[in-house]
């Protein structure tokens, strides 16, 4: 496999030049934040974000708007704030949350000569049949249904031409933005959000990667019901990836089928096999949105989409569960010590009571444990701890699965 491509060295002045059409609705934006900002200057000075939520909602929507009509990179960056309830107020992420990648896909004879370029001048020999209607396509690739000379059903996901160039055009543009966003947002540092994002985003792009997470997330002892596609290396770059065709509905489709006798199994696979990942393997899916996963058979579920990954050292596992079993209520050891052997920064006396009083509020309400993994991730946010990457991941991961099992009236609970 290829290794990842490097940064290209063309200056920000060419980028800005060549990525200007989208530049214009990003100037575009940038003006109508303003005008939020002058519309609602009396709100920047409050101290509460609950006053400050009208701005920030005009704020959210501005955005969401733009990163919906630039598509590509633009859809990526939402998605990965979306992510951030740790970072943002709640109408960011719901603005977010919402923007789907129902991209358009490109048309064969613009993917052609991509292919040729991917593959060789023949690479039409390397299949016996290449569907050239894409079955999915989203805001970096497209994926085509094929046939390798030797029979074998596969998944074409290729990146689309320009995704890469544009991706550095809209990183720059995204930095400029970041410095209207800022009198808005100053309880985050944004730059290192934006320097965050930017990097999460580039390694997306390397599908040689995601072809090594399959591969290493294949070689798992999973439970029973769970089936990772077979990557086929010899085929795979950074902007190519061609792994065993998974025949069968999205778990999304089910989903939406209502037919519980059928979803309640498969959701509980999916639990338990999230788990393992967090709790055991310490290497886990940070994207298992139901679309990502495949029912190949009435119990099983196959694993798609392996471009963000989370790992955790058995160390941080560990932490990571003894202050979330703290926070949720189970045992009373002092919390600065399970903060400390987290990593998590910014934590003093003050922050710890504030977190406590709200820790008991949250506590005498009726909320399921998504509801209180969420209050947390919000008392963060607000008393401005410095939380470690792999710890918002993994809450994120738990928030997606639990809810889905809250939905479904499935028992969610944390083992210890």
């Amino acid at each position: 496999m290829a290794s990842s491509t490097a940064r290209p060295a063309a200056s920000t002045p060419r980028l800005i030049w060549h990525g200007r059409s989208r530049y214009v609705r990003v100037l575009g934006t940038i003006r109508q934040i303003q005008q939020a900002l002058w519309l609602h200057r009396d709100l920047l000075r409050k101290h509460s974000e609950a006053d400050r939520m009208p701005l920030h909602q005009d704020v959210a929507d501005a955005f969401a708007d733009l990163c919906r009509r630039n598509g590509g990179a633009w859809i990526k960056f939402a998605q990965f704030l979306s992510c951030r309830p740790d970072l943002l107020p709640p109408p960011y992420i719901a603005a977010f949350t919402a923007l789907r990648e129902d991209a358009p896909s490109a048309h064969f004879d613009d993917v052609q000569p991509w292919l040729e370029e991917l593959l060789g001048k023949h690479w039409a020999q390397t299949f016996s049949a290449f569907n050239i209607i894409p079955v999915a396509s989203a805001s970096i690739a497209q994926v085509h249904r094929a046939r390798l000379a030797d029979g074998t059903e596969v998944a074409v996901k290729l990146q689309l031409p320009r995704v890469r160039q544009e991706f550095y055009e809209d990183a720059a543009a995204l930095r400029a933005l970041t410095r209207v966003l800022a009198p808005l947002l100053r309880e985050v540092d944004l730059r290192q959000v934006v320097n965050q994002l930017i990097t999460t985003t580039e390694r997306e792009l390397d599908f040689a990667e995601e072809a090594r997470h399959l591969e290493t997330f294949a070689a798992l002892p999973h439970r029973p019901g769970i089936r990772v596609p077979r990557v086929f290396p010899q085929l795979c770059s950074e902007r190519l990836l061609v792994t065993e065709w998974m025949e069968g509905p999205s778990l999304s489709q089910v989903l939406d089928s209502h037919d519980e006798a059928r979803i309640r199994p498969l959701l509980e696979i999916l639990l338990d096999s999230t788990l393992q990942q967090v709790l055991e393997f310490g290497l886990f899916h940070a994207d298992p949105h139901p679309g990502n996963f495949i029912v190949t058979a009435p119990q099983t579920l196959a694993v798609l989409d392996l471009g963000a990954v989370e790992s955790l050292s058995p160390e941080a596992r560990l932490h990571y569960t003894a202050l979330l079993m703290r926070l949720l209520g189970q045992g009373d050891a002092p919390l600065q010590p399970l903060f400390e052997a987290a990593g998590f920064g910014g934590v003093d006396e003050d922050r710890l009571q504030a977190l406590s009083r709200a820790l008991i509020d949250a506590q005498t309400r009726d909320a399921t444990l998504v509801d209180n993994l969420g209050t947390l991730m919000d008392e963060f946010r607000r008393l401005r701890l410095v939380i470690p990457d792999p710890f918002v991941a993994m809450v994120r991961v738990l928030i997606t699965i639990g809810g889905l099992m809250t939905r479904h009236q499935i028992p969610f609970r944390l083992r210890g």
